[in-house]
């Protein structure tokens, strides 16, 4: 095979790339729509397995539109804005159903909603990388895909107009100019769109941090939080935390706490994950700061939420810490201790959230000993979830739903929820 080839690609595939076969091999190719022809160059080979960059579509699909934004297909956020968000959502279904079926042998044959917001300015939340501009200084931006150089951003076109303005204004003089002792900038918007939380990675002496918060919080409108980061401690001026409505509650989110960044979507995630259930014990694992736990609380005779990062189980504990809530039970602890040291309880329902990694065979085996009567699984990896799933499939539960929340479009990320119930 030369470096040089014609590809046809046969599906999309969980990453963002493209998949087909020639010459017996298989061959993964970004920003290529399945029966396009596409001249194509190989960039590297690992154990039998072609990646290629496209160099011009011979062929294009009908799906295939013009890109929003000039930075795709350099910038490593996005991989799909060559095709409808329409289009994404269905190619992401269809992603969900097989590796589901490829990596846990689950077989789903029924329907799989896909619930979609906005597909532009939906982000209330992102990790500017800060680096060296081609043009000398500094700059913020996105790294290229699987690289670690960067790509100097002036606007993004899904995150949020207030991000955006912050963004812009940070690029330039004389805001720019003192990120240098720091790697990352992470930028959090309520959901108003209105108040940013600023959080810095890096190493600051204490007085010129304290003065450049001071005057981010005098001189930059809409910031009201700004944090420097450089672990294990957090430093925050102007206001402790960010205040997040979602439906009836208002939940604090501090820096480093993980919280939900597609702002339109957010209330029917939440509604899907948390409602129409009630009476008696309910789980809440991976519960950072509490987005489900306090919806579930409003139907459950008592919720015991998990959370193993210390400052969000910090927010945690203040969230579902009020009088009116003592049907709440916070504790601090990875879901796996928790349930090693758990009693009996056999509870009603269970929510997890987990990271990336997923739930993981050993949490589960300790869950199975509780025996719940339901499980509501939110995952953000469908290839952990198939791994998790699979193994709740052959322990007696029955897989009674999926739904797919495009949170993130234009990009090839997939959280799905998962409804299962015990077979006996």
């Amino acid at each position: 095979m030369s470096p040089h080839f014609e590809f046809s690609p046969v599906k999309l595939v969980y990453g963002g790339d493209a998949l087909g076969f020639q010459a017996g091999r298989t061959i993964f190719v970004p920003r290529v729509l399945p029966g396009e022809r596409a001249e194509v160059e190989e960039v590297r080979r690992q154990k039998g397995v072609v990646h290629a960059q496209p160099l011009r579509i011979l062929d294009p699909s009908p799906e295939r539109i013009e890109p929003v934004c000039g930075y795709f297909a350099r910038c490593g956020g996005c991989q799909y804005q060559h095709f409808s968000p329409e289009s994404q959502a269905g190619a992401k279904v269809e992603i969900l159903r097989e590796t589901l079926r490829r990596l846990g042998k689950v077989n789903w044959d029924g329907n799989i909603p896909a619930h979609s917001g906005p597909a532009w300015n939906y982000r209330n939340q992102a990790q500017l990388k800060v680096g060296a501009s081609p043009r000398g200084g500094r700059a913020l931006g996105f790294y290229e895909a699987e690289s670690n150089r960067l790509i100097p951003i002036d606007a993004c076109p899904i995150l949020s107009p207030r991000l955006n303005a912050v963004l812009a204004t940070l690029q330039r003089s004389p805001w720019i100019d003192a990120f240098s002792p720091c790697r990352e900038l992470e930028v959090m918007a309520d959901e108003r769109d209105e108040s940013v939380m600023l959080t810095l990675a890096g190493s600051w002496n204490e007085p010129d941090a304290e003065s450049l918060a001071r005057k981010f919080l005098a001189e930059l409108a809409g910031i009201n939080t700004v944090a420097f980061v450089e672990n294990p401690t957090v430093k925050a001026f102007g206001e402790p935390y960010l205040a997040y409505r979602v439906g009836d509650f208002t939940y604090r989110v501090s820096p480093t706490s993980f919280f939900q960044s597609a702002r339109f979507l957010l209330p029917k995630m939440v509604t899907a994950v948390a409602g129409g259930e009630s009476d008696g014990v309910a789980l809440d694992l991976f519960a950072g700061v509490g987005l489900f736990t306090l919806p579930l609380a409003e139907g459950f005779d008592q919720v015991i939420a998990v959370e193993s990062h210390p400052v969000a189980a910090s927010d945690l504990a203040a969230n579902t810490g009020t009088p009116k809530r003592k049907n709440i039970r916070a504790v601090g602890a990875t879901a796996f201790d928790f349930l090693r040291r758990c009693a009996q309880m056999e509870p009603d329902l269970v929510v997890m959230d987990p990271p990336r990694a997923g739930v993981g065979v050993a949490t589960l085996k300790l869950l199975l000993n509780l025996r719940p009567k339901r499980l509501r699984y939110l995952s953000c990896s469908p290839p952990t979830l198939a791994r998790d799933l699979g193994f709740l499939l052959k322990h007696g539960y029955q897989l009674n739903g999926l739904d797919l929340f495009d949170c993130f479009p234009q990009t090839y990320h997939i959280e799905s929820l998962a409804r299962l119930s015990r077979l006996r």
